[in-house]
Order: C-alpha cells, then sequence, then structure tokens
C-alpha cells in the first residue's frame, strides 16, 4: 500500500499514528510504504460506560419501518450518559479566571447570533454542548479567550447541523473585531481535538423534540404493531413547542444545568409546561430520576410564566411560529396533524438576562425560607450578586450581535 506522508502526519504532534500503518521514506522522501501494525488501545478507552447503559428506561417509541425501536431508544439513553459525564457540573473550579455569569452572557449572545442568522434551535444546543465540554476538558482558560470558544463552537455547530451555514467572515463580523478568522479556524482544531471529533450528542433540543412528538394524541392510543410512518414528521403544535423549549433555554443560561442529564432537563420542561404524566410516559423515566430537576426549574418555569409570554405571543404575531398543527397541504391526508412549517425550529431569543437574574433570586429566596432555625445560612442562600458595570452594559444596551465586547 503506497499512501502519502501528509496524510500519516499528526496535526498536532507531528508524529506519525500510533496504530494502523508503520511507515518508510523512500530515497526521494515524499512517499512512504506502510505496512499494517497493532492498533493502539486507546481507541478502546471510555467502551465499557458506551455498552452498558447503567439506567434501565423502557423505551416509549412506535415501532419504526427504518430501525429497531429499542436499539434506536438504547443509543439514545447511552449518548445521553455519555454526554453528561463529559459535562463537568464544577467546570469552573477548573477555571478561576471565568465566572458563572461569563458563561450566561455568552450564551445569551449566543441566542442573538442564532436569531440574526435565522439558525436553527440544534445549531444553538450543539453550540452549548460544545463549549460546555471543551470548558470541562481543559484549565485555567483566559476570560479573553471565552467569546472566541463560544464563537467557533458554534460555527462548528452551524456547519455541521446548517444546510447553508453563515461563513466564516461573518462569524468573525458579529464579535466586532474581538476575534479574528484565522483565529476561529485556528481554535476550531484545538476545540474539535479536545472533543475527541464526537459532534452529535443527543441534545435537550432533540429530546424535547421526541417527546414533543410522543405527546401527540396519536401516541396516546394503544400502539400497533405496524411501522409508524407519521413518526418522522412533526405533529405537535409549534407554539407548545415553542414555549417549552423557552423554559429549556433559560435553564440552559444557568450553570446549574450542568448537573442534570439533557433528557431530565427536558423532561423537566415537558412536565411544567403540559404535565407530571406525560413527562414520564415520553421519557421513561421514574419520579424519583427528574424530582430534583423539576424542583430546581420550578423558579424559572414561574418567570416564564409571568414574564415569557408576551415574548413568544409577538413570535406569533410575526408569523414566526404556527399556533396549531393543521395546513393545507396534501400532505395532512396521508399523515394527520402534520406540522409543515419549520420556524419553531429556529432559534428566537425569548429568554434574557433579566429573566435569569429573576429565576435565581427565587431559587435563593426558595433556599433561604427552606432552611430551618437551627441550620446556618448557607452562601449558596445569600441574595443574588448584581454583575459588573461591563456586564450590565452587554446585557442593557446591546442591540446586535457585534455589539457584544470581550470579557
Amino acid at each position: 500500500t503506497w499512501i502519502m506522508a501528509n496524510e500519516t502526519i499528526d496535526i498536532e504532534s507531528n508524529e506519525p499514528p500510533s496504530g494502523g500503518v508503520s511507515s518508510e521514506l523512500d530515497s526521494e522522501g515524499d512517499i512512504i510504504r506502510a505496512t499494517p501494525v497493532h492498533p493502539s488501545w486507546s481507541q478502546f478507552r471510555g467502551m465499557s460506560c458506551v455498552l452498558t447503559p447503567s439506567t434501565d428506561r423502557v423505551s416509549p417509541l412506535p415501532v419504526l419501518r427504518w430501525a429497531n425501536p429499542t436499539e434506536v431508544w438504547e443509543l439514545m439513553c447511552r449518548k445521553d450518559e455519555i454526554s453528561t459525564h463529559e459535562r463537568d457540573e464544577d467546570v469552573f473550579s477548573k477555571h478561576p479566571g471565568l465566572q458563572p455569569r461569563m458563561r450566561a452572557i455568552l450564551l445569551d449572545w449566543l441566542i442573538e447570533v442564532c436569531e440574526v442568522y435565522k439558525m436553527h434551535r440544534e445549531t444553538y444546543h450543539l453550540a452549548i454542548d460544545f463549549i460546555d465540554r471543551y470548558l470541562s476538558h481543559k484549565k485555567n482558560v483566559p476570560k479573553q479567550h471565552l467569546q472566541l470558544i463560544g464563537v467557533t463552537c458554534l460555527f462548528i455547530a452551524a456547519k455541521v447541523e446548517e444546510i447553508y451555514p453563515p461563513k466564516i467572515h461573518e462569524f468573525a463580523f458579529v464579535t466586532d473585531g474581538a476575534c479574528t478568522e484565522a483565529e476561529i479556524l485556528d481554535m476550531e482544531l484545538v476545540i474539535l481535538k479536545a472533543l475527541n471529533w464526537n459532534l452529535s450528542p443527543v441534545t435537550v433540543n432533540n429530546w424535547l423534540n421526541m417527546y414533543m412528538q410522543l405527546c401527540c394524541d396519536n401516541r396516546k392510543k394503544a400502539r400497533s404493531n405496524e411501522p409508524d410512518v407519521s413518526f418522522l414528521f412533526p405533529q405537535y403544535s409549534g407554539l407548545a413547542f415553542v414555549r417549552t423549549s423557552q423554559l429549556a433555554d433559560l435553564c440552559m443560561l444557568d450553570e446549574e444545568s450542568l448537573k442534570f442529564p439533557y433528557s431530565v432537563l427536558a423532561a423537566s420542561a415537558l412536565y411544567h409546561t403540559c404535565s407530571r404524566e406525560f413527562a414520564l410516559y415520553v421519557s421513561g423515566l421514574q419520579w424519583g430520576d427528574i424530582a430534583k430537576c423539576v424542583e430546581w426549574m420550578s423558579a424559572f418555569a414561574s418567570v416564564v410564566r409571568e414574564e415569557g409570554q408576551s415574548m413568544v405571543l409577538a413570535s406569533v404575531r410575526q408569523g414566526s411560529v404556527t399556533t396549531d398543527s393543521s395546513s393545507s397541504s396534501g400532505l395532512i391526508k396521508s399523515i394527520p396533524h402534520i406540522v409543515l412549517d419549520d420556524s419553531h425550529n429556529i432559534q428566537t431569543h425569548i429568554v434574557d438576562l433579566q429573566m435569569l437574574d429573576k429565576a435565581k433570586a427565587r431559587l435563593s429566596e426558595t433556599a433561604t425560607c427552606s432552611e430551618t432555625p437551627e441550620s446556618p445560612r448557607h452562601q449558596s442562600a445569600a441574595p443574588l450578586t448584581p454583575p459588573s458595570s461591563s456586564g450590565k452594559q452587554l446585557s442593557e444596551h446591546k442591540k446586535t450581535p457585534s455589539s457584544m465586547t470581550t470579557f
């Protein structure tokens, strides 16, 4: 077997790969002869947690024509466990120069960028996953690099998810000169190597899409043994999906969301917007699995009920979200309740830092009230510390994505 020399050189170490081939340069030095050798055992690291799921969740999926529903469900659950393991809930202890507020500001800005360029919700949630996993794998990241990490993760996510992703010069433009195209390209390789090129997690948005599909009326009927083609097409209300996504987006701004698996976050959001019965049925989880997350999410749900409704209705008035699951398309005859409008999958800026602050303040009040007189008051129950002056300017006065400054 003959291969070119530059195909066997590792990007970072400039050394041949540890397994697969053993090479020799010819007399001219530009071609090498490759012979097979024993592969490195490092490729099997972490396989034990991949092969055996730690939970035994009953699959709620119907009979599918294109795959075994049990295998699909088990794969989703395994990937959910892996992504939870790779996201460190105590990530900020590894980065003394970073604060949870900085992460919230970054994610809020990324939502605005997604809205401006009409990117999908899945693109945004992929970017969140890449950011959290990268920070969990690294140490001592300076705050000056956080925006570069964020925009690069969004750049990667857009190339994975979008059909027509924004060009790299547009990603550099929205940083208002803070990040250049060359810096984004260099950081892209660094992030991809840190993520081990694992770019297909099952995000909160994925789980929520599936849960909402299972929540439809036709899912409540007794499942047939015949393959269900209609399951491939959205049949839920776009408005209901946006309302639930709004709660999930607000919760994801908080660093406490790192404590919970994506499937639990989606099920807890559905608990607050739909019902406990459906949340448990479509997720295959028990109440004990989501109880803690549901309690934590209650403060966010109350803020969304009070302030988020007007934001969602504004999107409806602009015609960006369908209010029902009907359409005049001919597909209705073969697939009842299908949703043909894809606008509910576009990421919209219907949460903000003020809503996050109110939710965190309510969490602090709840923690204070739950303490007994005999127990000392912990620091976590203290009033929320106001953001710095630069943070206030960012959240209060920004009008376009390009107005964001470095942290």
